[in-house]
């Protein structure tokens, strides 16, 4: 049984700038061959969990990697980018075969320009390559903003059920599996999608905790029902103007389309019944700080929500700097991308002290320059491997050039020439530094810091800054979104049973 592996993924921010060109994915690393296995075979990503299905249901199963490719959330997908990447992996696609089933790597909340519903477009390709009688898998992120076009492709979807995203490994192993039964005749799959018109804040999709758990836990449910297959709640990807965005609910059945419609409509219907308590309330950056720095110790860590890398920021936003230093806070660490600023450190030398701008180089939803007096304490190639478990699996990181700067006020940044985020607690250890020892460390995320911070924080803040993943999702000017869609539209209503 030959599996062909192959995607690309990308959570696009379609409020964020500049577009994500070809550039981009080709220095992010587009991987062929065995290049994926080396890059992810000890991994805990998607790819992974397909690789290990491969290694582990042999000799009877063979997962052919063709080509993979994955860069940072950013801006909309350049529509030259979009057809360079499919068309190489549709011509591997259909030169490598024939295939038993295909075994797509996606993130779901894909967005390029011309294709707005791009994971679902390249899907459907990749059908009309294999045929009708090739059953596809494809292993989504709980981000993704699930359409018919996608369901209407694959054989069997599976998605992520952690947030922050520590099972994307054993969710393509499940999906790789399903797949396998497939070919064999064991299980004949069907999918049910349903999209209440609900959107659930940034703020609110932590899965430890209530709402999102509650959500888990009827997905749970719903997985428990007699011939159910696999089922999913996705939280959808709120910074992406395009009509799926928002809340979907998937069920596959074996052979039953009434159950699974059945089981992804309760689901639906039981989170509609909690809409209210998936509205952000998150403090703003001076409320957040100060409630650290009233913390009986620390470390605090502050979640910077409005430069949340993870969701496509620029990681550059100096908001909760300029904050903390009119506030007084002397025990203070953080990153910035600033490529600029770390060139001034490498010329200047390990030892030295420097005076200047550091920051908010993209535009000025992020803040406006600080000013920096500090010592250079360390110049590093950025370069870390991280052991421990990480948001989306990821074990290999590069945050490009690093310096550290010490600044005479106690503040700590460290200084990247790559936007890396912040979910690796190896980028500190790796340059001798501890966060254990600071009161307040700043992490550019909702969530995803969670598995890298959570285990030394004395207590987790979320703070609500401006930018382009601020959890005030009034400040964005949608033109695709379905409406109504609570909570934009208070009114909106959800009947099941009209689906």
């Amino acid at each position: 049984m030959r599996l062909a592996l192959l995607g690309f993924s990308h959570e696009t921010n379609t409020f964020a700038t500049p577009p994500t060109g070809y550039d981009q994915w080709a220095a992010s690393g587009i991987l062929r061959g065995e290049e994926i296995v080396r890059r992810h075979a000890t991994a805990h990503t998607t790819v992974a969990g397909y690789l290990e299905a491969g290694r582990e249901l042999e000799p009877d199963v063979e997962v052919v990697p063709l080509m993979y490719a994955s860069t940072e959330p950013s801006g909309t997908i350049t529509g030259d980018a979009y057809q360079r990447l499919t068309a190489e992996l549709l011509q591997l696609l259909d030169s490598k075969g024939p295939w038993d089933g295909v075994l797509l790597a996606q993130h779901g909340a894909a967005v390029a320009d011309g294709t707005p519903d791009a994971d679902g477009d390249f899907a459907r390709r990749a059908r009309e390559v294999v045929g009708d009688g090739v059953p596809i898998g494809m292993s989504l992120d709980m981000h993704a903003n699930v359409s018919h076009q996608m369901v209407d492709a694959t054989t069997v979807m599976v998605v992520f059920r952690t947030n922050p995203h520590v099972d994307p490994r054993p969710r393509a192993r499940e999906c790789a599996e399903l797949i396998v039964r497939t070919v064999r005749g064991e299980i004949r799959p069907v999918q049910a999608l349903e999209t209440p018109p609900l959107v659930i804040n940034i703020v609110k999709q932590f899965t430890g905790e209530p709402p999102m758990k509650d959500v888990m836990d009827d997905c749970a449910a719903a997985m428990a029902r007699t011939g159910m297959l696999t089922a999913s709640a996705i939280e959808g990807y709120p910074y992406a103007d395009v009509a799926e965005m928002g809340m979907s609910f998937l069920a596959v059945h074996d052979g039953d389309p009434a159950a699974a419609r059945e089981a992804a409509r309760w689901m639906a219907q039981r989170a509609w019944e909690r809409r209210t308590a998936f509205v952000g309330d998150t403090p703003s950056s001076e409320e957040a700080l100060r409630q650290a720095m009233a913390a009986p110790g620390g470390p605090v860590v502050v979640m910077d929500v409005g430069d949340n890398i993870g969701g496509g920021s620029p990681a550059d936003s100096t908001i909760l700097l300029e904050t903390a230093r009119r506030l007084g806070v002397r025990s203070y660490l953080q990153t910035l991308f600033d490529p600029h600023a770390v060139e001034a450190c490498v010329a200047s030398g390990v030892g030295s002290t420097v005076s200047l701008e550091v920051g908010a180089n993209t535009d000025d939803r992020h803040g406006r320059p600080v000013t920096v007096t500090g010592r250079v304490r360390l110049i590093s190639d950025g370069l870390f491997e991280e052991h421990r478990p990480t948001h989306g699996g990821q074990r290999f990181f590069n945050a490009g050039i690093t310096a550290v700067l010490e600044a005479d006020d106690g503040v700590t940044l460290v200084l990247t020439s790559r936007r890396v985020g912040n979910t690796s607690i190896e980028q500190m250890y790796s340059l001798g530094i501890r966060p254990e020892q600071k009161q307040v460390v700043v992490a550019k995320g909702v969530v995803s810091p969670r598995p890298a911070y959570e285990p030394i924080a004395a207590q987790i803040i979320l703070a609500n800054t401006p930018g382009v993943t601020t959890a005030d999702l009034s400040t964005f000017e949608y033109h695709h979104r379905r409406r109504p869609l609570y909570p934009f539209e208070s009114d909106a209503s959800y009947d099941p049973a009209a689906g």
